[in-house]
């Protein structure tokens, strides 16, 4: 009995379609994760958090301490996005203390793509500026 050749291509068709499947699966680009950010002054150090470094919204978390690495509660913290090649600013932010020298910025806006800067004022004097990449 002879085999139709569409039935003899059939096998060698279907491993290929799933390594080219596999492929695309295992190369297909992931978004970023959350990226942390680090600055300081003469008396303060912040780590700060991006939760998601994409067009849109993203919570900004904010760990503050001082030189010695003691946590710093109670202070008033604003975060300012701002894309530095046209000056556009997003409405700033206040954040919401979480305990132990934690605060949190919720919904901060990224209207485009691109290079930003997260500007952080803290107890209306202390600016900090960090640089953010905002992918699409």
């Amino acid at each position: 009995m002879d085999v139709p050749r569409w039935a003899r291509l059939g096998a060698p068709v279907l491993v290929a379609v799933l390594v080219v499947a596999g492929l695309v699966w295992w190369l297909w680009p992931q978004p970023p994760g959350p990226v942390a950010l680090h600055a300081g002054t003469p008396e303060r150090i912040a780590t700060v958090t991006v939760a998601r470094p994409r067009l849109g919204s993203s919570d900004v978390d904010i760990a503050l301490a001082d030189r010695d690495g003691k946590a710093v509660e109670g202070a008033a913290i604003r975060v300012d996005a701002v894309e530095p090649q046209t000056g556009f600013a997003a409405a700033p932010v206040n954040t919401t203390a979480s305990g132990s020298g934690r605060y949190r910025a919720a919904g901060v806006p990224f209207t485009m793509t691109g290079q930003w800067e997260l500007r952080l004022t803290v107890d209306n004097t202390a600016l900090l500026v960090l640089p953010v990449w905002i992918g699409g």
